[in-house]
């Protein structure tokens, strides 16, 4: 089984989790993740909230990716949609932010971003930001500093984020992903995102 294939099961796996384990900040056990990718877990008896964004991430690790194209970027929306629907005070946003940022983690290493031009990186989140409704831009920009402090964090020291990330249905053994390719990320995205209207 390729690389590619077992971080697909992964995360579709994972966000799978994430999604059935609703928006809880309680400090009950959750269920370990099954070691078997193909069987994810139910994390909680908790149904999500109907106010919670659901990812639709069937675009997400499964295509063909030309790593020679410097010019396109697969999967955006699919990336991003976890940064969607929540935000600082929350219930359940530092489980909703490690996810996201573990998924951009992912991505960013998937489609080689350190390998793009700026410009196409810039292309595609733009492309997908501009889709956006006003209230999910404003959202995502209050999202966006969360999500970059987890992801700064999991480049850090994974293993010590290992229980989030069970929480939220990953193995932090099983994800890879590199400083590089979030950099490139984080590098583009970071200025065009706008300051957050929200009070924390």
């Amino acid at each position: 089984m390729t690389q590619k294939h077992i971080l697909s099961l992964l995360v579709s796996a994972a966000l799978l989790c994430g999604l059935l384990a609703g928006c809880s900040n309680t400090n009950s056990d959750a269920s370990h993740a099954s070691s078997s990718a193909s069987e994810p877990s139910s994390v909680s008896s908790e149904s999500a909230p109907s106010s919670t964004a659901q990812a639709d991430t069937s675009g997400l690790f499964n295509k063909d990716f030309d790593e020679n194209s410097l010019f396109s970027v697969d999967g955006t929306a699919a990336a991003f949609e976890p940064s969607l629907g929540w935000g600082p005070g929350v219930s359940g946003c530092s489980l909703k932010s490690v996810q996201a940022a573990a998924t951009l983690l992912v991505w960013a290493d998937w489609a080689n971003l350190s390998a793009r031009t700026e410009t196409a990186i810039e292309d595609a989140y733009t492309q997908w930001y501009d889709n956006l409704s006003d209230s999910e831009q404003e959202g995502f920009a209050e999202a966006w500093p969360m999500i970059k402090d987890d992801a700064a964090a999991l480049l850090e020291d994974k293993d010590a984020m290992a229980g989030r990330l069970e929480d939220v249905g990953l193995d932090a053994k099983k994800l890879t992903f590199s400083e590089k390719d979030w950099n490139a990320l984080e590098d583009v995205v970071d200025p065009l995102v706008p300051e957050a209207k929200g009070e924390y």
